[in-house]
């Protein structure tokens, strides 16, 4: 499995340049900002999560970040739902939404190995979702 880290942390570079610049001009430029503090703290932790069960999936042979529980892979999720919940001056924009999706990329470690995905899964799943429906539902019922 070492072979595909090079791969890995590939992707993990390109997604930081996404999240902090942006793939392409796809929405109006209002809608385009830079992340606050908080949500660049959320992505920095989201990729030293990654690198470490990355690290830990394909050079080592312990389980102690990645058992089959791995309930704290949660933690990120669950900020990212506080974050938007307490912060009502964030947009539910293309930011906060990458910001979401990055605190789900500890679970992309696992798609480089062969090991299964953690049954807390699930629940990061569900945290990410409320905090999109959250988020929507906060712009949608903003004044234009």
């Amino acid at each position: 499995m070492v072979p595909y880290m090079p791969v890995f942390l590939v992707l993990i570079i390109l997604g930081r340049y996404w999240v902090m610049r942006g793939p392409a001009r796809l929405t109006a430029e209002e809608n385009d900002r830079t992340p606050d503090l908080g949500e660049k703290a959320l992505s920095w932790a989201s990729i030293l999560m990654t690198v470490a069960v990355g690290i830990e999936l394909h050079l080592t042979e312990g389980d102690f970040l990645t058992a089959s529980e791995a309930y704290w892979l949660n933690i990120l999720p669950l900020l990212w739902l506080a974050l938007t919940i307490y912060r009502k001056d964030i947009p539910g924009d293309r930011t906060a939404t990458s910001i979401g999706i990055w605190t789900l990329t500890p679970y992309a470690a696992y798609v480089l190995s062969h090991k299964e995905l953690p049954e807390s899964t699930w629940l990061s799943l569900c945290l990410f979702g409320w905090a999109f429906f959250v988020g929507t539902l906060r712009d949608a019922k903003r004044p234009a």
